[in-house]
């Protein structure tokens, strides 16, 4: 179950990674941002495990995930909001490239533990890591993405088309 299907009180299910591209931008990435958390869910238990390889895999597959997500929303998404809404320093994506920064530095701390085998500093880490993107994603998903939606709808298959570029086939 994904974090904030915890938080909302989701019932425990099956859940599987998808890019509904097709349902627009909020589901869009509403949906990777769950994504990333059963990325997460992946490389926790496997800290569990205490599998070298396996913990290293996960890893990587939560580190791109997420890295990815950002990566999607600052060079294809929130270029083309800030270009339609003139909302640029101090706007929405201003704060969330400030927290994307934030938590990639997290993560490159992460990546430092993982390489060093400290598995327990880790899952702290991973803590820290998931409070910060509790609270971003709140705001995006809150704010961000249904104001986005409203302003982007008409530009969203040349946005679409890019972030296919970023999705691969599994």
């Amino acid at each position: 179950m994904s974090l904030f299907g915890k938080m909302f009180g989701e019932k425990e299910g099956a859940e599987e990674r998808s890019y509904p591209l097709d349902a627009g931008l909020v589901a869009f990435f509403t949906q990777d941002h769950r994504n990333c958390d059963l990325d997460w869910t992946d490389l926790e238990s496997s800290l569990e495990s205490g599998e070298k390889d396996l913990i290293i895999a996960k890893w990587k597959a939560f580190d791109g995930g997420l890295r990815r997500h950002f990566d999607m929303e600052e060079k294809e998404f929130f270029p083309q909001f800030e270009q339609v809404t003139g909302m640029t320093n101090g706007g929405p994506t201003f704060v969330m490239k400030m927290e994307h920064t934030q938590m990639r530095g997290v993560l490159d701390q992460m990546q430092v533990l993982v390489d060093d085998g400290n598995y327990e500093e880790v899952r702290n880490q991973g803590d820290t890591l998931l409070m910060l993107i509790q609270q971003h994603n709140v705001k995006e998903e809150g704010m961000l993405y249904p104001m986005s939606e409203q302003h982007l709808s008409g530009k969203w298959d040349q946005i679409k088309a890019k972030l296919e570029t970023y999705i691969k086939p599994e």
